[in-house]
């Protein structure tokens, strides 16, 4: 799948930005996942606005760490046509994201 986007962490380990392909095109926060119970469940949950600018979750995020010692977020996505697994990589811009997708 084509895929492109970008997210910048914030100060208060919240990221904001945004993902799109051919047929979607949405702004993005992916903030701490507050029902986090055991440490299978997902580091972040990942929301975006409704056409009716409702926040509606349409993913998870896992913090994870590279062989390399690289810190990057692995997230899954859901539009409604499937899932999407991506990659979450630190940039050499200060505190940017970007992803890349993978196939399952």
């Amino acid at each position: 799948m084509t895929l492109e986007g970008t997210i910048t962490r914030t100060n208060d380990n919240t990221f904001t930005g945004w993902i799109a392909s051919l047929t979607f095109d949405v702004d993005i926060v992916i903030s701490e996942n507050p029902h986090k119970k055991t440490e299978k469940h997902p580091d972040f949950e990942i929301t975006a606005k409704s056409t009716r600018n409702r926040s509606i979750r349409i993913g998870s995020a896992w913090q994870a760490t590279s062989q390399a010692g690289n810190d990057y977020l692995s997230v899954a996505i859901n539009f409604g046509t499937g899932e999407i697994r991506a990659n979450a990589v630190k940039t050499d811009t200060d505190g940017e994201y970007r992803f890349i997708p993978y196939s399952n």
